[in-house]
């Protein structure tokens, strides 16, 4: 018995062809991370309790290449290398997201509150 291919009521919205206005595009994204990622040297900024250490490839799998984390929310503090900085996989994602950790509000609170935060 052949079947039919199924047939959606509503169609796929479609992508949109550039980001909303105030949102930065593919390029702007791309140098900034690479901003964090030179300022950082690329070593992970964030030092939580279990951090990898070490260099983090530029690129790579998500869970050994560098993340760029947000200590901010991106919608209402924007892309900005003031509120951004560089986090391995256990930091950014297993510490900050999963567990809750608290990060502070600037790239310049950094130093002190890594002191409070010591591995």
């Amino acid at each position: 018995m052949k079947r039919s291919p199924i047939k959606r009521r509503v169609p796929l919205r479609q992508r949109r062809a550039k980001p909303r206005r105030g949102q930065p595009t593919a390029s702007d994204k791309a140098s900034l991370r690479r901003f964090v990622y030179d300022r950082a040297g690329g070593k992970c900024e964030l030092r939580l309790k279990g951090c990898k250490g070490g260099v983090l490839p530029w690129d790579g799998d998500v869970f050994t290449r560098g993340h760029l984390v947000h200590l901010r929310a991106r919608r209402r503090f924007g892309w900005r290398a003031e509120t951004s900085c560089l986090g391995c996989y256990s930091c950014h994602i297993e510490q900050s997201h999963v567990k809750g950790v608290k990060l502070p509000a600037t790239y310049a609170e950094l130093p002190e509150w890594r002191l409070a935060h010591a591995a």
